[in-house]
């Protein structure tokens, strides 16, 4: 048994005493395929990934220690980013072995898979190999493809299933092996959305796309596979309704629709009014992949008429102006009602919560001084850990877990909106300091604390 000591104020300390356990334990996270020093090593990572990063400071954060250098720290790091006997599924087991357990624990029979993309740009980064120029000249970095399973009854993220990171030498996958030859988004997708299905999950997943994923060839070929899928529809793209042949868009302004609550909508409360109704899409499929021998556009691939529901969402603000309109598109049984549609697709935004805790607001990807896209996936593999442990953190229930939660904001010194659940950013800067305060503790004393603390606030003679 141990303490946390908070110091306020300067020649005066108010010491507020919490009793807490050493984490040496409890924090046993193994990879299979790997010795028992590298495990070590990666559960150390993790750790040291509980904590911001910032602009000016790229490196991985050790904890506070006196017994090791910080250049002894980034030495270890580099080998462990570029061991390429470690693998990107080895790195990738510990994450779907807490996911497994965290979504057997929700009652609901179906779970959410929401897959995006989000550019890593590294313009600057002239030392990086292999980057690669997505859109223009100044759009030069890696892209990364992450499937995010959440839980459907609560809409509170679990943990990337899976992620592809790809730069101008091909792909690297955490569910495949070696490296593979670059595709478009939703070709890629389709076969990662298989492989993702196959990990028994044990819950009836549905799969949701944004808008991109409105293609109607991958759509046949996804619900021919018997996969469920939610996916955001084109407003100009046409379909059959009623006899007759509408855009998108013409039959969502025809519909009638009824209010169902409020929802958070660009930091403001916007009225949902929900409308459905089903639909037959007979278009062609327009592939974007070319012929490898003739560098030609593949032609346009007629396909069976696909039948699907069409639910609208309209979102309203207090003057009752329209502010947003989603149609979205599902081929999800009628058992689920259209309310619950759109709440999973509202949850979609996990996602972008997601890409925002590896960039600004917790990790700064883009600043990574690693090399290579490996090493970068494999460090993403390991800040993708810590993002899942703050999750089963936020999600926990419970007085005891409340009380760490609030605890752990409170250290962060992050401000939070009242009633609302703590911030997964919040969780991740309170937990480095926490981590960082039981390491303290493990190597100085109480008094040798107090001493340090004294002459570190000495007054100036």
């Amino acid at each position: 048994m141990t303490c946390i000591i908070l110091y306020k104020g300067i020649g005066i300390y108010t010491f507020i005493v919490i009793p807490v356990i050493t984490l040496q334990n409890d924090f046993n996270l193994s990879v299979g395929g790997i010795d028992s020093r590298l495990t070590r090593r990666y559960q150390t990572l993790v750790k040291q990934h509980m904590t911001p990063a910032a602009l000016l400071a790229s490196a991985v954060k050790d904890l506070a220690s006196a017994q090791k250098s910080t250049f002894a720290t980034t030495q270890a790091v580099w080998r462990f980013l570029n061991n390429k006997r470690i693998s990107f599924s080895q790195l990738n087991e510990p994450i779907i072995s807490l996911a497994l357990e965290q979504i057997s624990l929700s009652p609901h029979p179906y779970a959410l898979v929401v897959h995006d993309w989000s550019r890593l740009q590294f313009l600057y980064h002239h030392a990086k190999y292999g980057r690669l120029k997505m859109t223009h000249g100044g759009d030069v970095g890696y892209e990364l493809q992450s499937s995010l399973l959440v839980d459907a009854g609560t809409g509170l993220p679990i943990a990337p299933l899976s992620q592809t990171l790809t730069d101008a030498t091909g792909c690297h996958s955490t569910l495949a092996e070696g490296l593979s030859e670059r595709q478009t988004h939703m070709d890629a997708l389709t076969t990662d959305i298989a492989r993702v299905e196959s990990l028994n999950i044990g819950k009836k997943l549905i799969h949701i796309i944004d808008r991109e994923g409105d293609s109607i060839g991958h759509m046949r070929t996804l619900s021919t596979q018997g996969i469920c899928w939610l996916i955001r529809g084109k407003e100009g793209h046409g379909a059959e309704w009623q006899g007759n042949s509408l855009k998108i868009g013409e039959i969502a302004a025809l519909l009638p629709y009824n209010g169902c609550g409020q929802v958070d909508w660009k930091g403001k409360k916007a009225d949902m009014e929900i409308s459905e109704t089903s639909i037959v899409i007979t278009r062609a499929a327009q592939q974007k992949r070319k012929d490898k021998e003739t560098g030609r556009r593949i032609k346009i691939q007629p396909g069976e008429p696909l039948t699907v529901r069409l639910v609208v969402v309209r979102l309203t603000d207090d003057l009752g102006n329209v502010v947003g309109r989603w149609t979205l598109l599902t081929n999800v049984c009628s058992e689920i009602t259209c309310e619950e549609v759109a709440r999973w697709y509202y949850w979609r935004w996990n996602i972008e919560s997601f890409f925002k805790l590896l960039k600004g607001a917790g990790h700064d990807v883009e600043t990574w001084l690693q090399r290579s896209a490996p090493a970068v996936l494999r460090r993403l593999l390991i800040a993708s850990m810590a993002a899942v442990l703050v999750w089963r953190l936020q999600r926990a229930e419970g007085e005891e877990n409340a009380a760490a939660r609030q605890l752990i904001c409170r250290l962060s010194g992050r401000q939070q909106k009242r009633g609302r659940r703590e911030s997964a950013p919040a969780l991740l800067a309170g937990l480095s300091i926490l981590l960082n305060t039981l390491k303290l503790l493990s190597e100085y004393s109480l008094e040798e604390l107090t001493h340090l603390a004294r002459v570190a606030l000495k007054p100036p003679p």
